[in-house]
């Protein structure tokens, strides 16, 4: 069997959804394959879902092609597996920062306080981080002007940690809500925006959204009150702060950036959102990159 392997360190779900996607372009009779230090159960549960073969140090796998089917999961970690070290970029500061710039490259040569005000963070640690960008070569100089560049990988880097490290600290409440009144709404005169399925849905025309999450910049009880939300840790709107302050794009003044827009899709893990990620990522996203 020929099998085109994706080598990463896996600690999160949206990792799997990325590797998947990066490997739906092999081609005919080259299966995908991810290989990584430890997948745990969880893990190897989501591989398992996404029809993504694996294997890893510690003899977990999952294959399952035509004539070959292995699953092994619950191995241990290998005690001789390294700790990964800590990065400031992988803060909650640092992935704050990260996004700022992503999505405004121009603020790699702006000042301190620009940077600060973008990303809604502190000056304090905002020093730290980006003097490890510029440590690890993603903040370079070039003709007297900062700039960064490697954005493929510090992308990838930032749509995997942000469902852990960053969202969960976001997260206001859960609602029921009223759909028909709520997709009426001019949602930036209640200072919301669009997220995940229906900021997808309004970038490409794919996908019909069955979950609504919203972005919120201060009180939310008048979005509250015209959508008719009520409290329910199962229902169909999830409400989450913003944690950026930069004009949105004069096209889609009520939308999220395509960046997060990406990230809560890939996160996820359903199929459908999955797809509809592949092309926010080849519209909005792949244009930008910088090597």
């Amino acid at each position: 069997f020929r099998l085109g392997a994706e080598i990463k360190t896996v600690r999160h779900f949206a990792t799997i959804a990325m590797v998947r996607e990066q490997l739906r372009a092999l081609p005919p009779g080259i299966y995908p394959l991810l290989v990584a230090p430890y997948i745990t159960r969880a893990l190897a549960e989501r591989c398992r879902a996404l029809q993504l073969p694996f294997i890893d140090a510690a003899g977990n796998a999952f294959i399952n092609i035509a004539g070959l089917t292995i699953f092994v999961t619950g191995e241990p970690r290998p005690e001789t597996l390294p700790e990964q070290p800590h990065h400031r970029i992988y803060t909650t500061v640092g992935l704050k920062v990260i996004f700022a710039l992503l999505c405004q490259p121009d603020l790699a040569d702006e000042t301190y306080r620009r940077i600060k005000q973008a990303a809604q963070v502190g000056l304090g640690p905002l020093g730290p981080v980006l003097k490890d960008l510029e440590n690890r070569g993603y903040l370079v100089e070039r003709e007297k002007k900062k700039v960064l560049v490697h954005t493929r990988d510090l992308m990838e880097t930032w749509v995997t940690r942000y469902p852990e490290t960053l969202r969960p600290k976001l997260l206001r409440n859960r609602y029921q809500a009223d759909t028909t009144r709520l997709l009426d709404l001019n949602l930036p005169a209640y200072k919301a925006l669009w997220g995940a399925e229906v900021a997808a849905q309004r970038l490409t025309g794919y996908l019909q959204p069955e979950h609504f999450t919203l972005y919120v910049r201060g009180d939310d009880k008048p979005l509250l009150t015209a959508a008719r939300m009520r409290l329910d840790l199962n229902g169909n709107t999830e409400l989450l702060q913003t944690f950026w302050d930069f004009p949105a794009e004069l096209t889609h003044p009520d939308l999220v950036p395509p960046l997060l827009v990406y990230a809560d899709l890939m996160a996820t893990g359903d199929g459908r959102n999955l797809e509809t990620a592949r092309l926010v990522y080849e519209r909005f996203l792949e244009p930008t990159l910088r090597p």
